[in-house]
């Protein structure tokens, strides 16, 4: 060990007595010692900023399941409001359908004068056995629990409360408060950000020919998108994405590029299926955009740590 730092001293020595070639080594270890911190720092900031792309996509997945929780909340409260109507409990008893109806639609008239078009609310009688009934509908009669979720159903994609209807013990009937899933666009166009939902090709089925054809258009292989709900820009740009890039999407749950930044979360349907992906994306053209900001601030801290190094160096020189 001492004759190794004695051969490096040496080594020193006769370098210091060639100022060319000392002055060419300084300069050259400089060189390899900025490369390798720039190297090291943009590694770094690299990591860093995947890690900020993670939490920025739990956020919004956080933020996407308050806002079904408060859709929950506001079906639920209607719900419970038409259960208590003692014209539709005689109705439902009587199996009246003619009164059933008629009840039905004064709601959906109240709801429109309050502009909540995107609002339903249907009555199913437990004496009714000519109507055939979806599995859900069977299931909150037999159970005479209030079920909650998505569901893909003839005329669109909704989110749904099912609520019982119980006088005596007995289950006379159900109540059935749906509304779009596109419902919730409107609380993040507020944030200058893009809601656009992706339904899995598997559940085309399920839709009504009218509400299918010319509303949806392909996008990859798997799924479909509304057409007549979102923007053109975010939709032919995420039509454009390849079959790879979708997939890292719904692996990853963000994807970043020149344009976008997009965040994803996978929707399940009130029978835990998998029927498509939320997915939330911010134009990185704005300047106060998420993306942006994470950039600036990563040149930033890549600016200062160069400065510092370069100044080190010629301080030592």
């Amino acid at each position: 060990m001492f004759g190794f730092i004695k051969m490096l001293n040496n080594l020193m020595t006769k370098l210091k007595q060639n100022k060319r070639l000392w002055f060419t080594t300084v300069f050259i270890v400089a060189c390899a010692g900025i490369s390798l911190a720039l190297f090291m720092l943009v590694s770094t900031t690299d990591n860093i900023s995947k890690e900020v792309y993670a939490s920025q996509t739990q956020e919004f997945v956080q933020t996407y399941k308050d806002l079904e929780k408060l859709q929950e909340i506001k079906l639920q409260e209607i719900s419970m409001l038409a259960s208590y109507d003692t014209t539709l409990i005689q109705a439902l008893q009587d199996n009246n359908i003619v009164s059933i109806t008629k009840i039905e639609e004064s709601i959906q008239a109240k709801l429109t004068q309050k502009n909540q078009n995107t609002l339903s609310v249907k009555f199913y009688s437990a004496q009714n056995t000519t109507e055939k009934l979806r599995s859900s509908v069977v299931s909150a009669l037999q159970t005479k629990n209030n079920i909650f979720g998505i569901e893909v159903l003839f005329d669109g994609v909704f989110y749904v409360y099912l609520s019982p209807i119980i006088k005596d013990n007995v289950v006379i009937g159900i109540v059935e408060a749906k509304e779009s899933i596109y419902s919730v666009k409107n609380s993040f166009d507020r944030r200058a950000k893009e809601f656009t939902f992706l339904l899995d090709k598997k559940m085309l089925p399920f839709l009504s020919l009218k509400n299918r054809d010319g509303v949806y258009s392909d996008i990859g292989k798997n799924h479909i998108v509304n057409i007549k709900m979102h923007g053109n820009k975010i939709v032919s740009y995420i039509s454009a994405l390849d079959d790879k890039t979708l997939e890292d999407l719904t692996k990853e749950n963000y994807i970043s590029d020149k344009e976008y930044f997009l965040n994803s979360t996978i929707i399940r349907d009130i029978n835990g299926v998998d029927i498509g992906l939320v997915i939330l994306g911010e134009s990185i053209s704005q300047d106060s955009s998420f993306i942006n900001m994470v950039q600036k601030m990563a040149n930033q801290v890549v600016m200062i740590t160069l400065g510092l190094i370069v100044s080190l160096l010629l301080f030592l020189l």
